[in-house]
């Protein structure tokens, strides 16, 4: 099993562009890692209420940042995550 990023956005978020820009990234520079952004507006699934902010990243079900993190800090935890996977 891989590790999972889940990037929650919305389509009225300021920042959420962004966020998406950083999980294109990540999906782009880590073949291992399965990357899913979430409209929470448009989803079907059920948002996990540890998700109270937009954009929040979550990694393998843990919360690594709410709002945009640097993408050198996030690539950090998806490397971590991922040597896990191994």
């Amino acid at each position: 099993m891989k590790p999972v990023l889940r990037v929650f956005v919305a389509e009225h978020c300021p920042n959420c562009e962004e966020a998406c820009s950083i999980a294109a990234q990540i999906k782009q520079n880590y073949s291992d890692v399965e990357v899913e952004v979430i409209d929470i507006a448009k989803t079907q699934a059920v948002v996990p209420e540890k998700v109270f902010a937009i954009p929040t990243f979550m990694l393998n079900e843990r919360i690594i940042s709410l709002g945009n993190p640097y993408l050198r800090e996030i690539s950090r935890l998806v490397e971590e995550a991922t040597a896990h996977f191994i």
